[in-house]
């Protein structure tokens, strides 16, 4: 199947997810996430800020923070195409971008990280071979490869979102893990 009407009908369905559900699955994937041995070991986490019908992070990102971990989330440069992680302490001191996105509202570059122990990966649809279809921007492909980063990649995903086969290119990054509020499914 096309990425792109793979993308179009995972949105549609997950946007669908009634809200008392959505919170269910949340928590369950938060508790699955922050129980895990990869998140108890990791002292640095790049992790991006949910919006939309995504997964919520912004409880994750809160727990990490009170768990003295250290949290980078995504800047964009959309003119460049290009992201760079910036070292956070709270959600309180973010922009909107022009999708609706939180992000910090400045780079400085004494808070841009490179060396991450985790690294949490949105995307729109997974299957359990860690391929992903993200938003189409490739963000992620590009800053994990351009950094050429070694650290585990989870993906935080409801069940719907994984199915059963996606079509990769040479240039898409694998998720390593993939938790949901069904599994956390190890490559």
């Amino acid at each position: 199947m096309d990425k792109n009407y793979i993308r179009k009908e995972i949105l549609k369905t997950r946007d669908d997810i009634e809200v008392v559900l959505k919170k269910e699955y949340d928590s369950i994937i938060f508790k699955r996430l922050i129980n895990s041995d990869t998140y108890k070991n990791a002292n640095k986490i790049f992790t991006y800020i949910s919006f939309g019908s995504e997964v919520d992070t912004k409880e994750f990102i809160k727990y990490a923070l009170s768990d003295n971990k250290e949290i980078y989330v995504p800047k964009t440069d959309k003119g460049k195409r290009e992201m760079v992680a910036m070292k956070i302490n709270s959600l309180d001191n973010m922009s909107v971008d022009k999708w609706g996105i939180l992000e910090p509202k400045t780079v400085e570059e004494d808070k841009i990280g490179e060396e991450f122990d985790l690294i949490i990966m949105p995307g729109v649809a997974f299957d359990k071979f860690g391929n992903r279809i993200g938003y189409g921007g490739g963000y992620y492909d590009k800053y994990i490869s351009r950094k050429n980063i070694k650290c585990p990649k989870i993906a935080l995903a409801y069940d719907l979102q994984i199915i059963d086969k996606i079509q990769c290119e040479e240039h898409d990054i694998k998720a390593d893990g993939i938790i949901s509020n069904k599994e956390f499914i190890k490559m």
